[in-house]
């Protein structure tokens, strides 16, 4: 049996509970829940599947001057964005992070990507709820 990295499952755990926490503080509405559901699992996706030929996707948009121009103006309006919302990206940065770690070990304890994906998904969408029931209850 493979040994489970259990630092960093725990990083994972603390972060994805004061998601929680704070989500169930602001009172937020079924909708909001659910696109914090979503967009947990579609980190996940995006942290367990390799891309493939990443730069096969990307290299053709830097050909002409005007897509690399509109790549600059957007990059330059979500860095204002980043600014604007320092602490929810902190937040979001710290979750991403949390996740990439537990994806780093779980690699490097020779899980699987479908195994990591797994993990990443059970431990960051029950963390989420722990957080939320955690309020809920105000422990």
């Amino acid at each position: 049996m493979k040994l489970i990295p259990l630092l960093s499952l725990i990083l994972l755990l603390i972060s994805y509970s004061i998601l929680g926490w704070r989500l169930a503080n602001t009172q937020a509405s079924q909708l909001l829940y659910l696109t914090v559901i979503a967009a947990i699992f579609l980190l996940d996706i995006i942290l367990t599947v390799p891309l493939p030929n990443f730069k096969r996707i990307i290299e053709p948009w830097f050909q002409s001057d005007i897509t690399t121009f509109i790549s600059v103006i957007f990059c330059a309006f979500l860095f204002v964005v980043f600014i604007r919302w320092i602490t929810i990206s902190v937040d979001a940065l710290v979750l991403i992070s949390a996740g990439i770690l537990v994806r780093l070990d779980t690699q490097f304890c020779g899980f699987k990507t479908w195994q990591s994906f797994v993990i990443l998904l059970i431990i960051s969408e029950a963390s989420l709820g722990l957080g939320i029931l955690l309020y809920r209850l105000k422990l």
